[in-house]
């Protein structure tokens, strides 16, 4: 997972979580396909607010491959366990 959001608030409501990744795609290039997983599905179906974690699945490993570049290139960083 790379986090770039950890100085945000603890919860992330779905007005926040969609203007990151809107934010995202101004510097993304072409297509990547997310697919939100556990809370932060219920997020964007503003069921509830997510926990500090994030969770999306890349299906198309060459689009993964590219958020993650482009990600690390905008400055996020690769956190791993609980940290």
């Amino acid at each position: 997972m790379y986090h770039k959001i950890q100085k945000m608030k603890y919860r992330l409501n779905k007005q926040t979580l969609t203007d990151v990744l809107g934010q995202w795609n101004v510097f993304l290039k072409r297509k990547v396909h997310l697919i939100a997983c556990g809370g932060t599905a219920l997020t964007l179906m503003d069921v509830k607010p997510s926990t500090k974690d994030v969770d999306f699945i890349v299906p198309v490993e060459p689009e993964y491959r590219y958020l993650i570049k482009t990600l690390k290139d905008l400055g996020y960083q690769q956190q791993t366990g609980s940290g």
